[in-house]
């Protein structure tokens, strides 16, 4: 490897650094994770590890190979990177604010790491490869990676909010009527970010308003929605509740979700 390859390199893994930093800091100064890494069972702990991965390996090949290299093994390499800085950076900055031990209860840290993982890699995985000097946006070119784009931008949103008790306070506050308007805010709220009030980034509706709203509005708050599902479950927020409270949960943790659902598809 020459010096300009290392060089590069280590530029890279500062960015990622800085991603990992950007996109969790909120969720490592949370103390409600801090509990809850405690008490996730392992089983969905190891199921959110494998989530983890398997995002930064199609984010990496989504935004194409950085100083990996080309092809498969480019990529691969580009997300062990990843995932790398963003568990490193996790442990340090923790180890560092007192809330883990690694060399005395490694147990606990390696729990509140593997949460605090998610939206650090995938931090880590566009900063390192989407914020450098000579980077471009990639547009999206099929269906597929608009749906995955919004997916993306919804886990992280969801995974630095679902810990805190504030979803399940105001879950269990809000009426049904409430809960259906939630709803329609969210869709107002991601289309009008998307199409509508002229952020930077800003997308032409193709196929009419309707076309627009259905295909990709729509389907795309079904993502945020079924990803708040999912993350609310991992921390176990719906064991010994009713389908009434599950909807409600899930459709509070949707609103963050589907505004980084929309803020993805701006910015990535």
């Amino acid at each position: 490897m020459t010096a300009g390859h290392e060089h590069e390199l280590a530029r890279g893994v500062g960015r990622a650094f800085g991603g990992a930093l950007l996109f969790a800091l909120p969720l490592m100064m949370t103390m409600e994770l801090w509990r809850l890494a405690h008490t996730v069972e392992r089983y969905r702990l190891a199921l959110l590890v494998v989530t983890t991965v398997a995002l930064v390996i199609a984010l990496s090949r989504y935004f194409g190979t950085g100083p990996g290299g080309v092809g498969v093994g480019g990529y691969l390499a580009d997300a062990g990177v990843a995932l790398l800085v963003a568990a490193a950076t996790t442990a340090l900055v923790l180890a560092v604010l007192g809330v883990i031990d690694p060399v005395r209860n490694w147990q606990d840290a390696l729990g509140v790491t593997a949460i605090e993982a998610l939206p650090a890699a995938v931090g880590a995985s566009y900063a390192r490869s989407q914020l450098g000097q000579r980077s471009r946006r990639r547009e999206p070119d099929r269906y597929g990676h608009e749906v995955f784009l919004m997916t993306a931008g919804a886990i992280v949103f969801a995974a630095n909010i679902a810990p805190t008790e504030e979803v399940v306070l105001m879950a269990a506050r809000m009426s049904t009527v409430g809960t259906a308007l939630l709803v329609v805010l969210s869709l107002v709220v991601m289309h009008g970010f998307v199409y509508t009030v002229g952020f930077r980034g800003q997308e032409r509706s193709t196929g009419g308003f309707v076309g627009s709203f259905l295909t990709l509005t729509v389907v795309g708050y079904a993502a945020a929605f079924a990803v708040s599902a999912y993350v609310l479950w991992t921390f176990g927020r719906f064991d010994g509740t009713g389908a009434v409270v599950v909807v409600a949960q899930t459709v509070v943790l949707a609103f963050p979700a589907s505004v980084g659902a929309a803020a993805a598809r701006l910015i990535l």
